[in-house]
């Protein structure tokens, strides 16, 4: 349903939104943390940062940070941003004369993605982070992010923000 560009962008996103620290993450700590190749990551973050979805700070300490509050950042939002939206049907994809309206498959299939595209409007970074079963994203079992490409610079995993704090 989505692209793989924009499973990294909310990947990135959701990362960037559990951090209870205000200074940027480099682009290698996001990668390592999402499992996301640095170099496609980099393109990623650029364009997220470009659409006002993050800030990038330049230097020694830069890195990306998000631009506004996880709750004011939608996963539609983030989609968009990631050149991702969700294509909608609006007519017939067969190019049949004669269908001047969407016949039922594709009414059918129409109305779903516009489920799905409210769904994502009304879903905040932060109400990703606060799922139903206690599982958090991008956390392994034990409440860490996992090592998670090859050529890690740290070699061990990091503990996941807690929600309570």
């Amino acid at each position: 349903m989505i692209s793989q560009t924009a499973e990294y962008a909310l990947r990135a996103a959701v990362f960037l939104a559990a951090r209870t620290t205000d200074s940027p993450a480099s682009a290698q700590e996001i990668a390592e943390a999402t499992r996301v190749p640095v170099g496609y990551l980099q393109k990623i973050l650029r364009t997220l940062a470009r659409q006002d979805i993050l800030t990038a700070h330049r230097g020694a300490s830069g890195g990306f940070a998000l631009a506004k509050v996880p709750s004011a950042i939608s996963v539609l939002d983030v989609l968009k941003a990631s050149d991702a939206p969700l294509q909608r049907i609006e007519r017939c994809p067969l190019g049949i004369k004669g269908h001047t309206t969407l016949c039922s498959l594709h009414s059918l299939l129409d109305a779903e993605l516009a489920r799905a595209e409210r769904s994502f409007a009304s879903t905040s970074l932060s109400d990703l982070l606060d799922g139903p079963g206690g599982i958090r994203p991008l956390c392994d079992a034990r409440g860490y992010f996992p090592v998670s490409i090859a050529g890690s610079r740290t070699g061990t995993s990091r503990p996941c923000p807690d929600p309570s704090e």
